[in-house]
């Protein structure tokens, strides 16, 4: 085997598990922040509705305010309408104004009763809110404390690994081919290397030209993989 090839490899054995660990220890502060967005959203869907139902009393108080006046209205129109005192044009007007007070009160009781009921509704709506976001925060409190048990477990693990990776020498290695090694392991998910077997890339699963395999037997180059790049090796 290509000896460049080899020390690769041999760098690729602990690069692989450095490579999940970084990956892991970038994922955890990510899904943290992702719940705490979370609930400080369920946060301002409760504060929200809460706004919204404050609204809707103090409608509700203005409307019932409304109506009693329309209706005492009403009552010294009725009365003075039936005292016999005001002629014809007047009782017509008082007649006139009595239908649009009756009218505008039914509308307004029609109005109130609705936002009564939306109010109720939203009331429900934040019991069930508050709950859930009780709910949420307990079980984000024990993610943060399990996230921080694996974060520290994963940086020991990567103190570790970064110790052995330390004893593996890149000496012999080309830069150039260093820095395809390097640039692989990222957009490859930690394996910028592959196993060709059977004519076959065992990174993508792509068949590959005989003369790829020709190029690979006689170990005088790094040989890369058409589909998916990485170096391919075999034993």
């Amino acid at each position: 085997m290509n000896p460049v090839l080899r020390s690769l490899l041999n760098l690729q054995e602990v690069d692989r598990d450095i490579f999940k660990v970084e990956s892991e220890l970038e994922r955890l502060p990510k899904e943290l922040a992702q719940r705490v967005e979370a609930l400080e959203l369920r946060k301002v869907q409760l504060d929200e509705k809460r706004g919204e139902v404050m609204e809707l009393r103090a409608a509700i108080k203005e409307i019932e305010h409304a109506t009693v006046g329309m209706r005492q209205r009403l009552k010294k129109l009725e009365h003075e309408s039936s005292t016999g005192t005001a002629d014809a044009a007047l009782i017509a007007s008082y007649q006139h104004e009595m239908r649009n007070i009756k009218r505008n009160t039914s509308q307004a009781e029609d109005d109130g009763l609705k936002r009564v009921a939306r109010a109720d509704q939203i009331e429900e709506e934040i019991v069930a809110l508050e709950k859930q976001l009780l709910d949420d925060h307990e079980a984000h409190q024990e993610f943060e404390k399990n996230v921080g048990a694996e974060t520290a477990a994963a940086q020991a693990k990567l103190a570790e690994l970064q110790a052995d990776r330390g004893t593996r020498s890149a000496e012999g290695i080309p830069p150039a081919s260093l820095e395809v090694y390097r640039g692989l392991l990222k957009t490859r998910d930690g394996e910028a290397l592959a196993e060709l077997g059977d004519g076959l890339c065992e990174g993508c699963f792509v068949n590959l030209p005989k003369n790829i395999v020709v190029r690979l037997a006689r170990g005088t180059e790094l040989v890369q993989c058409p589909s998916c790049d990485r170096i391919l090796y075999n034993y």
